[in-house]
């Protein structure tokens, strides 16, 4: 399949400096091809960002909402693609739709990647343990979680734009995140080096997980990099009606 060029750029929303720099470093030399913005964690700043991309940028081709998740399904690897169908949120019963032409033009290109298929919740707060992980997997059909997605889909439907995610499995459906994760990040989505160093001096025994947490982010961060490429130029963006 082949999605028409339109004039617009495509907007990429990204929650934390890790995802952002990776999409920026590999992307730069066709920055006239989309618009990225690193919006910081959670639902409200995913939106906030992706409707004041639209809000300066009027032919604005479609949304993507771009970065980590963690698994809800067993069987989901670390470095997995998740391009879903439908993000859904369990709290409003509201949900949203990919784009069926652009989506498909997507899974076309990542073909390679075996991008799987499923929905993905978009939750209000970190999933953190193994147990809520399986409670939201069996309440809501979802294979993979994340916070920013029905942000973004909520200003795309905003905007009258198409909408997609993409998504790169961190963590995996029998992992359980470190206490000592939610001093790293600061709420824009930058590493805060002294909540890190805090968290860990209450929580040592955190540390072993967090080395192994550590490499599974080098490898999601390698696969968003392998996906930035096999997307390149336009991230196949869809024709203008």
């Amino acid at each position: 399949m082949t999605v028409s060029p339109t004039t617009g750029p495509v907007g990429l929303v990204a929650a934390l400096q890790q995802e952002f720099s990776t999409a920026r470093k590999c992307l730069g030399a066709d920055c006239d091809r989309f618009v990225l913005v690193q919006s910081g964690m959670g639902r409200a700043a995913g939106y906030i960002a992706a409707e004041a991309m639209g809000r300066q940028n009027s032919r604005l081709a479609g949304l993507v909402s771009m970065g980590f998740c963690g698994a809800l399904a067993h069987g989901l690897p670390t470095g997995s693609v998740v391009v879903p169908a439908q993000v859904i949120t369990a709290e409003d019963e509201a949900a949203f739709e990919a784009d069926r032409p652009w989506r498909a033009a997507v899974l076309e290109r990542l073909a390679g990647m075996t991008p799987r298929d499923g929905a993905l919740y978009s939750a209000r707060d970190v999933i953190s343990t193994a147990t809520d992980k399986q409670a939201i997997a069996a309440r809501a059909q979802a294979i993979a979680v994340d916070m920013e997605s029905a942000g973004i889909a909520h200003a795309a439907r905003r905007l009258n734009v198409p909408f997609l995610a993409i998504r790169i499995v961190l963590d995996e459906a029998q992992d359980a995140l470190p206490r000592a994760t939610a001093d790293a990040v600061k709420p824009d989505g930058n590493l805060d080096l002294r909540g890190l160093v805090r968290g860990l001096a209450h929580n040592p025994r955190d540390i072993p997980t967090l080395m192994v947490l550590g490499r599974k982010s080098s490898a999601a961060q390698g696969r968003l990099k392998a996906v930035c490429e096999a997307l390149k130029p336009d991230f196949c963006r869809p024709a203008q009606a």
